[in-house]
């Protein structure tokens, strides 16, 4: 009798142990309260909630209620998911619900019990889900792969791995970036191959701003992180460089060579900017200060006109004007009264005997290439409103004379004057200070008296040489 009861005590202990070790065997599932926010079950007037379990895994759930011996469930299909909808009355005659609780079942996994303390056309919604599924799943497995050569920039070894995702049943039944991550390797392929051709051709500034691209769209990659830092380690040794030359130009009073690689700091965000920006605007400003030497004054030659002198604008980046004046030496004799007329009658002299000049047009530049102190800059001078003029006096007899008054001189005077429309054109140089002007003027006389106005009429070559400040 002993011996049986100890037997059965064995059995027991060893059936209690096995039941045990099989609930240790057991899974979790994960359920979830998802919930939105503001959600209503629109039921009427009817005391009724309503619970929704959601399921992606490839499995059935098993649903009882320490309360309502039969639930009121539906099971439906949407996309990937397994939808669980049960009813719950929430008042009843006689009855309270306080302590409900849902048990959900499913094959090789541990109950779980979800409380439904449910009020009137209150709505619940769970996600059911094995926290382990994806371990076990060729697409979860092959795209976490595939991310994590990506990140290693193993790029084609990662767009293998993701094709291979491409072909389980996940891919066209969960949402996923597969193929957003295809399309990122094969861009961070092509970043990494102009990379390092601007490694290899010593462009360490593009190759930093194109490992800082690339560490935009894969930011977890060290591999990235240590080629960004080699190529901002290169770009500042090379960035110091190029100021320490700068400057050497600089002090060397070699501006154009300085403000050439200053430029280039500025424009690559070089660590010493600020440097290269105040040192470039002394040059900047020296050079505004050069091409503001707008006024000038030049002395002006021409055949019958040995004085004359141009006033002139040569400003560096707008139009500006000139004004020019020319004298043959007959206007001092005229003005001084000492210029004797013809006397003999009906001559005309074969070229007048005192002549003017005068024009007012504009400049414009025309040549900015270099703005150095040795490179000379040029302007176009052009006008139509150009005069030239020329007179001389005739003296014949007087035909009323009378000797024995002095009503009447004994020769008349007779005051001939010529106009001429000359239109220029020409150029001004400047080289420092110095100025050399050339001009083309031709002439159309307006009152011809030969041979006289012929002269008058010929086209004149102006040259000017003077200073600007």
């Amino acid at each position: 009798m002993i011996r049986n009861l100890k037997t059965l005590l064995t059995i027991a202990v060893i059936s209690l142990f096995t039941t045990v070790s099989a609930q240790n065997q057991l899974k979790n599932l994960v359920i979830t309260n998802i919930t939105p926010e503001l959600s209503v079950y629109p039921c009427g007037d009817r005391h009724e909630a309503l619970v929704i379990l959601r399921c992606q895994e490839p499995f059935d759930l098993v649903l009882a209620s320490n309360y309502d011996a039969n639930l009121d469930l539906s099971v439906t299909t949407e996309g990937p998911e397994k939808v669980y909808s049960i009813i719950f009355k929430t008042k009843e005659e006689g009855t309270s619900f306080k302590g409900r609780q849902l048990t959900v079942v499913a094959e090789g996994f541990r109950k779980n019990y979800i409380p439904l303390n449910l009020s009137d056309k209150e709505k619940l919604e769970f996600m059911v889900s094995d926290p382990y599924s994806k371990l076990r799943s060729l697409f979860y497995t092959s795209s976490e792969e595939g991310l994590s050569f990506m990140t290693d920039g193993l790029y084609d070894a990662a767009i293998d791995k993701f094709n291979v995702a491409k072909q389980c049943p996940e891919y066209t039944e969960v949402e996923n970036h597969l193929d957003s991550y295809i399309e990122k390797c094969d861009s961070l392929k092509a970043w990494t191959a102009t990379a390092s051709a601007y490694m290899d051709n010593e462009d360490y500034f593009n190759a930093r701003l194109m490992y800082m691209k690339m560490l935009t769209e894969n930011p977890s990659s060290q591999l990235i992180r240590d080629l960004y830092f080699n190529a901002n380690e290169n770009f500042n040794r090379v960035s110091k460089h190029d100021i320490e030359v700068a400057q050497a130009y600089f002090d060397s009073k070699r501006y154009e060579e300085a403000r050439t690689l200053y430029e280039h700091a500025i424009a690559q965000n070089n660590p010493q900017s600020a440097l290269a920006g105040q040192n470039l605007a002394f040059i900047q400003l020296k050079r505004y200060k050069q091409d503001n030497h707008t006024r000038s004054v030049s002395y002006v030659y021409a055949k019958n006109y040995p004085i004359g002198f141009m006033y002139a604008g040569l400003k560096p980046d707008k139009t500006a004007g000139y004004i020019s004046l020319g004298l043959e030496k007959g206007m001092f004799d005229l003005a001084s009264g000492s210029v004797d007329p013809i006397t003999t009658e009906n001559t005309v002299p074969d070229k007048p005997m005192y002549q003017a000049m005068a024009s007012i047009g504009w400049t414009l530049r025309i040549y900015t290439t270099n703005e150095n102190d040795i490179v000379p800059k040029v302007w176009l001078l052009m006008t139509p409103f150009s005069y030239a003029g020329g007179g001389f006096y005739t003296k014949i007899a007087n035909p009323n004379y009378n000797p024995n008054t002095t009503e009447e001189k004994e020769f008349i005077e007779k005051y001939h004057w010529m106009n001429a429309l000359a239109p220029e054109i020409g150029l001004a140089v400047r080289s420092w200070r110095a100025v050399l002007s050339y001009r083309f003027q031709y002439r159309y006389v307006m009152n011809k008296e030969r041979p006289a106005s012929n002269n008058l009429g010929m086209a004149r070559h102006l040259i000017g040489l003077g200073f600007c400040w």
